[in-house]
C-alpha cells in the first residue's frame, strides 16, 4: 500500500503521453485480458465446486500395524530392547501431514527407571520416562515430509529398564514391559500428480491392496487376471480386498466417503451426505462415486477389461450430462480424478490411470500372469513408465541355486545391541525361491564389534520360531559364518526369519558402564536351494506346488467374484501356488475333474485321488474307516475342510466349503504339518494328520557332524532294508574307532 501513490503518478504520466484514443484502447484491452485470465465468478455454485475439486489432487492414506500383518502387540522388555517397523509409502514422493498415532501401554512392576524412545530412520525424535505401576504409552509422532526412495518409513521403538541404582545390580526383570498395539496408526497425504510411473504406483499401496473388477459375471480371462493380481499383493505382504463396480439398484457402503463442503449442495453428490449405506438410483450417482475421495469403488489395481471400462465411461458421461454448465470444468476434473473412464487398455497392456482421486494400475484383461511377474521384486524397478505393453517376461531369468536374504524383504543390516537385538524379515516361499525348489540350508554371515564385556556375544537363528542354529561369536569386527540345515518342518507358505543377537551388558567385575555395540547381518547371507518335501502332507504339497500348479474353481465363482476371489487368493497363498507359472481352469458346478500333477481345487469334486475326509452338506467326516472315524459331526457352518490328497499321478489340496454359505478367511491361512485342516474366518482353526502319522514327522535334513552321518545311515535301514542299514552303521562305528586309534598313535 505504501507504493500506491507512486504507482498512480507513473500511471498518470504514461496516460498523458498517449493519445486519448490509444489510451482508451489500452484500457479496454487490459480489461478484456483480465476478464480472460481471472477466475470464473462464483455465481454458478456447481461450476465453482467442480473447479475447486479439480484443483485438489491430494490423496490421504491411513493404515494400522494390523493391516501390515502385525496382529499381536509388539512386546519390548528387559534391560534394553529395540524393534524396527517398516511402514510403506510411495517411493520418492514427498509426504504431507504425516504422523504416527502410537497406541501402547506399559507395565512397571519391578520399578526403577523405564524409558521409551521412538525414532525415524534411526534418528531419535521422541522420548518419555514412564512412571507408576502401569499406564498409557500413547503419543502422536510427527513424520517429516522428505521423500523416501526406499518406499518405507523406518519407525523404531526402544525400551530401557534400569532397576538398580548401583553398578552391577541385577537388572533381570519380568515386570517392566512396553507393549505397542497393532492399532498404532500411520496417516499421511501425498500429491497424486507426483506418482508418474507404475513402479511408484505399486509402492503407493498401503498395507492392504484392493482390486477392482466389473460387476456381474466375469469372463474367464478377467477372473484369471484378478486372482493372480490378488495373490501377488498377498505375496508382497498386503492384505487383498476385492471391489466390484456397482450397478443401479445396488447398495453401497459410504461410511468412508468424503463429500467436500463445496459439493454438499450439488446433486448428485448431495444425496450421499450423512449416508452410511446407500442404494444407487441412477448412473450419474455411480459417476459421482468414481471421482470422490474415500469412495467404495476406489482401488489400487483394476482389471481393465471391456465391460469395466465401458461401465466407468458410461457412468462418468451420465454425471457430466447432469452437471450441465460445468461440463468443461468437469472434463478437467475427470481427467485428473477418473482418467480410467477415458482410455482403452489392450489385453496385454499395463497403464497408470486415476480413479476416485487416486492412482490406479490398470491391467489388461489377459495380462494377469505377465503382470504378476513384472511386479515381482526382480523386475519392478524397470517399470519407470506410465504405460507398458508386455509381450514376454520371465520372473527369474536364471533359475537360482541360492537366494540372498537381502531379496526377501526390507531390514536394517546394522543393529546396536546392548543386551538383545532382533533382525527380522518375512517372505513368501514361492516368490522367494522362484518356484525352483525349497531352501535346504541357511548360510549366515555376520560381524560384531568388540564390547566391554569379556563374554562373547551369541547369535541364534529362528525360522518360524524353530531354532536352526546358534553360535558364540568372536566379535573382532570381522565376518563370521554360521551354517544351518533347513528342515522342511520349519517351512511354511509364509515365513518369518529371525536372527537374534545377545550380549553380556557389562564386563567382568563391573568395571565398565553398559553400552550398546554394533552388529551386522552381511549381504552375503543367503539360502541354498535344493530341498524337497516328498511326503503327502501339506508341506509335501507346498513343495510340489513351488514350480507351478493347476487352480480349479466352479463356474459359479465367476458370477460371485466379490466374495469368491478373496477365498481363492487366500487358498492359493496357503498352498504356495505361484501366481505366474500356474494354470487356471473352470468346471461346471458339480462336475468333477480328473486330477493330474499338482493342483488346488476349490468346491470342485476331484477324481483319481484318495480323500482322507469328506463333506456332506453341513456334515463333516474325517477318517476313511467306517468303524474308526476321527470325527463325524453335523451342523457346522462358516468353516471349510482343507485336505492334502494324492493319486497315481497327482497330488494336491482340496478346499471344500461346509454349510450353505462358503467361508472366506479374513486372515491368512497357515498349512504346515498335517494333511487335514479346518479353516474359519480367522484362518486355520485346527490341523491334524488323518493318515495316522504324527503331524510334522519328517526327516531332519543334513545334520552336521558324525552324529548326522550316523543318523542318515540309521535312516537308511528303513530305505535299504534293516540288515544293510545296520551293517552300514556298524561299519561307520569301526571307522570311527580306527580313526581314533590312529590319532592317538600320531600324538
Amino acid at each position: 500500500m505504501r507504493h500506491e501513490p507512486a504507482f498512480r503518478t507513473a500511471f498518470g504520466r504514461a496516460a498523458g503521453l498517449l493519445p486519448a484514443g490509444l489510451f482508451a484502447f489500452s484500457l479496454l484491452s487490459g480489461a478484456a485480458h483480465a476478464q480472460a485470465t481471472a477466475p470464473v465468478p462464483t455465481s454458478d455454485p456447481i461450476l465453482a465446486a467442480v473447479q475447486e475439486r479439480a484443483a485438489d489432487t491430494r490423496v490421504t492414506r491411513t493404515y494400522t500395524l494390523g493391516d501390515l500383518g502385525i496382529d499381536d502387540p509388539v512386546v519390548l522388555q528387559g534391560m534394553d530392547a529395540r524393534r524396527d517397523i517398516y511402514l510403506p509409502v510411495p517411493a520418492g514422493v514427498p509426504l504431507q501431514d504425516a504422523s504416527i498415532a502410537v497406541e501402547g501401554e506399559y507395565l512397571r512392576g519391578d520399578g526403577g527407571r523405564t524409558t521409551m524412545l521412538l525414532s525415524l530412520e534411526g534418528t531419535p525424535v521422541f522420548s518419555r520416562r514412564l512412571e507408576g505401576d502401569s499406564g498409557s504409552a500413547s503419543t502422536v509422532l510427527p513424520v517429516d515430509g522428505k521423500p523416501r526412495e526406499s518406499g518405507f518409513v523406518r519407525f523404531g521403538t526402544a525400551w530401557s529398564s534400569v532397576i538398580g541404582e548401583y553398578l552391577c545390580a541385577d537388572e533381570r526383570s519380568i515386570g517392566n514391559v512396553l507393549k505397542l498395539s497393532p492399532k498404532t496408526r500411520f496417516t499421511y497425504s501425498y500429491d497424486a500428480s507426483q506418482v508418474r510411473d507404475l513402479s511408484t504406483a505399486w509402492t503407493a499401496m498401503p498395507g492392504s491392496g484392493s482390486v477392482l473388477v466389473a460387476g456381474g459375471a466375469l469372463a474367464k480371462d478377467t477372473y484369471d487376471t484378478a486372482w493372480r493380481l490378488g495373490l501377488a499383493l498377498e505375496a508382497a505382504g498386503k492384505r487383498v480386498s476385492v471391489k466390484t463396480l456397482p450397478a443401479v439398484g445396488d447398495e453401497v457402503d459410504l461410511s468412508a466417503l468424503d463429500v467436500p463442503a463445496a459439493l454438499k449442495v450439488v446433486a448428485p453428490f448431495s444425496n450421499f451426505v450423512g449416508a452410511k449405506a446407500y442404494r444407487i438410483k441412477d448412473a450419474s450417482e455411480i459417476g459421482a462415486l468414481l471421482v470422490l475421495p474415500g469412495s467404495p469403488v476406489g482401488a489400487d489395481i483394476a482389471v481393465a477389461d471391456g465391460p469395466l471400462l465401458s461401465a466407468v465411461r458410461g457412468a462418468l458421461d451420465a454425471l457430466a450430462a447432469r452437471l450441465g454448465t460445468a461440463g468443461s470444468a468437469f472434463a478437467e476434473w475427470r481427467g485428473k480424478s477418473a482418467s480410467l473412464g477415458g482410455v482403452s487398455v489392450a489385453g496385454d497392456e499395463i497403464s497408470l490411470q486415476s480413479l476416485a482421486g487416486r492412482p490406479i494400475i490398470a491391467v489388461g484383461g489377459a495380462a494377469g500372469a505377465k503382470a504378476t511377474q513384472l511386479f515381482d521384486s526382480f523386475w519392478r524397478s524397470t517399470l519407470a513408465a506410465s504405460t507398458v505393453t508386455v509381450r514376454a517376461v520371465d520372473a527369474v531369468p536364471e533359475k537360482p541355486n541360492s537366494v540372498p536374504l537381502s531379496r526377501l524383504g526390507p531390514a536394517q543390516s546394522n543393529l546396536d545391541v546392548l543386551a538383545r537385538g532382533d533382525w527380522v524379515i518375512s517372505f513368501d516361499l514361492a516368490s522367494a525361491t522362484g518356484g525352483s525348489s525349497l531352501p535346504s540350508r541357511l548360510n549366515l554371515d555376520v560381524a560384531a564389534s568388540p564390547g566391554a564385556s569379556t563374554s562373547d556375544p551369541v547369535v541364534a537363528v529362528f525360522l518360524n520360531d524353530v531354532l536352526l542354529a546358534a553360535k558364540r561369536l568372536e566379535a573382532n569386527g570381522h565376518p563370521e559364518h554360521l551354517s544351518a540345515a533347513v528342515p522342511t518342518y520349519a517351512l511354511a507358505a509364509r515365513n518369518v526369519l529371525r536372527v537374534t543377537f545377545q550380549r553380556q551388558p557389562v564386563s567382568d567385575k563391573c568395571r565398565e558402564t553398559p553400552q550398546a555395540f554394533p552388529v551386522s547381518v552381511l549381504p552375503t547371507s543367503h539360502f541354498e536351494l535344493g530341498g524337497s518335501a516328498p511326503g503327502g502332507d501339506f508341506l509335501g504339497i507346498i513343495s510340489a506346488m513351488a514350480s507351478g500348479g493347476r487352480l480349479v474353481v466352479p463356474d459359479t465363482y465367476l458370477s460371485t467374484a466379490k466374495s469368491s476371489l478373496p477365498r481363492v487368493v487366500r487358498a492359493a497363498a496357503a498352498a504356495g501356488l505361484p501366481a505366474a507359472t500356474s494354470t487356471f481352469d473352470v468346471t461346471p458346478s458339480g462336475s468333477p475333474f480328473r486330477a493330474a500333477g499338482s493342483f488346488l481345487a476349490l468346491d470342485v469334486p476331484v477324481q483319481g485321488v484318495t480323500p482322507k475326509a469328506r463333506v456332506d452338506g453341513d456334515r463333516l467326516i474325517v477318517g476313511t474307516d467306517e468303524k474308526a472315524r476321527l470325527l463325524d459331526i453335523t451342523g457346522l457352518k462358516n468353516v471349510a475342510l482343507v485336505q492334502a490328497v494324492r493319486g497315481d499321478d497327482a497330488r494336491g489340496i482340496m478346499w471344500q466349503s461346509i454349510g450353505p454359505v462358503p467361508v472366506t478367511p479374513a486372515k491368512p491361512v497357515r498349512l504346515s504339518r498335517g494333511d487335514v485342516a479346518l479353516v474359519g474366518s480367522d484362518g486355520t482353526l485346527t490341523e491334524l494328520s488323518a493318515s495316522g502319522a504324527a503331524p510334522g514327522t519328517v526327516r531332519v535334513a543334513d545334520t552336521d557332524g558324525a552324529a548326522g552321518t550316523l543318523q542318515r545311515l540309521w535312516q537308511s535301514s528303513a530305505d535299504w532294508g534293516l540288515p544293510l542299514g545296520i551293517g552300514a552303521a556298524a561299519l561307520f562305528f569301526l571307522l570311527l574307532i580306527r580313526a581314533s586309534h590312529v590319532r592317538r598313535r600320531g600324538n
